[in-house]
């Protein structure tokens, strides 16, 4: 395979831990199949929010969020961008 670009990818990280969020970042920065347009948010509310406002390929979601926990979180995400792939 060569190591062209093949597309941007948009990915919404919804995660609290800022230690996490740099290790997502770093690791999608060292792939060489595609570039990733990270945004990242601590908050379920501020992601929602940002699904409204964006076009958004992909969620990374932590399901134990200050103002959200586990399935509802998930469902949550679902309700508001049902076309885009989500990621626990």
């Amino acid at each position: 395979m060569s190591n062209e670009i093949i597309k941007w990818i948009r990915v919404l990280l919804i995660e609290d831990n800022p230690g996490d969020a740099r290790l997502v970042k770093e690791m999608l920065s060292e792939t060489q199949v595609a570039e990733f347009d990270l945004i990242w948010v601590d908050r379920l509310a501020t992601g929602l929010q940002r699904l409204t406002e964006e076009r958004v390929d992909v969620v990374l979601l932590d399901l134990s969020l200050p103002d959200s926990q586990g399935f509802q979180t998930f469902s949550s995400v679902h309700e508001r961008a049902p076309k885009c792939l989500s990621f626990c």
